[in-house]
């Protein structure tokens, strides 16, 4: 299915001459929790074995939150990294993107606004759950390119352990939490985003979601998800859409430096650079480490990614997401931000 670019040439021009601002992420944040869930844990939990999920997933341990540690207090934390890295700025907005929120309202947006002591500024939420982070960069992209804020603060945090059922050994081995936060502006110098897409489409609900066994319609309510039509269409989708951005962007998959993909399994990120003809070696992977985070880990992992080095100006770097909804999104941008811890 066909995703709709949101295309930087086409409002360059509509702007009949005048310079458009150029989004880019000036600074990242991030926040794992300290408790850490190996699989030699979750083979006392489950049915289960360290050689079954590592040879289908690639996982070997992933975090879990303490009591109290929610979406919101994890975001705060990456949020305030993040915030400092850019010089302590006020954004003029607040998005988070999560599918783990602590309560229905007020948004995790809003909560994270009260601990870092701001107001004033719009804060709301998005739930694209595994596409968020890609979601939320695009609202914050449209919003620096039409002059509607000129530093949106993006954050992506997730608490996947506290909705997932470990009776099901299919799923319940596949998630962590954490949280991430980007710093989006104007920061000057060349770089920053150079395409999205973003898409759905809902006839695929029924792929991932909240709710009940279908076997058992009044039993417990937790994540659900139909595992190898999950993967075939995960694979795809995100094949299709990272080609896309590519094109969109006038580059060939080649002279991509880094594809930084969501987290979601190792063997579906394999299947997919396999497709692409991209070797591993240009892969950003920490699954292994920190297991399956939804929206918070394309962040994660690109924080992970500048700590390391890995990442420097100019480089050329296209990330790719897919989740419930079903959702899925790519994005191109040149590397400009500053290094993080």
């Amino acid at each position: 299915m066909p995703t709709a670019p949101l295309s930087h040439a086409a409002v360059d021009a509509a702007t009949g001459g005048m310079v458009t601002p150029v989004a880019q992420i000036l600074s990242l944040g991030a926040y794992l929790p300290d408790a850490v869930l190996s699989n030699a844990d979750m083979e006392r939990m489950v049915d289960t074995s360290d050689t079954w999920i590592v040879e289908r997933t690639g996982i070997r341990e992933r975090r879990r939150a303490a009591p109290g540690e929610t979406p919101s207090v994890m975001g705060a934390r990456a949020a305030a990294e993040a915030l400092e890295r850019a010089g302590n700025v006020v954004p003029d907005a607040i998005i988070v993107a999560t599918c783990s929120a602590e309560t229905r309202f007020p948004s995790t947006a809003c909560l994270i606004q009260q601990k870092l002591g701001l107001g004033g500024m719009p804060a709301f939420d998005i739930n694209a759950a595994c596409s968020g982070f890609i979601y939320g960069l695009s609202l914050a992209d449209a919003m620096i390119r039409s002059r509607a804020a000129g530093t949106v603060l993006v954050v992506a945090a997730e608490a996947l352990t506290t909705i997932v059922d470990y009776t099901d050994r299919s799923t319940c081995v596949l998630f962590g939490d954490g949280a991430a936060a980007a710093v989006v502006g104007t920061g000057g110098g060349g770089g920053g985003i150079r395409a999205l897409r973003c898409a759905a489409d809902g006839a695929d609900a029924d792929l991932i979601y909240f709710g009940a066994r279908p076997e058992d319609p009044g039993g417990p309510h937790a994540l659900r998800m139909s595992g190898r039509g999950t993967f075939r269409t995960a694979v795809e989708r995100i094949t299709d859409v990272a080609a896309r951005v590519c094109a969109d962007a006038g580059w060939h998959p080649s002279e991509v430096d880094w594809f930084v993909p969501h987290q979601a399994n190792a063997r579906i990120i394999e299947a997919a650079a396999k497709r692409l003809r991209v070797s591993m070696d240009r892969v950003i992977l920490n699954v292994d480490r920190v297991g399956n985070t939804s929206a918070a880990s394309i962040p994660l992992a690109l924080h992970e990614a500048a700590a390391s080095g890995r990442l420097r100006p100019g480089q050329k770097i296209v990330s790719v997401a897919f989740g419930s909804g079903i959702t899925w999104a790519g994005l191109a941008f040149e590397w400009t931000g500053s290094p993080s811890r």
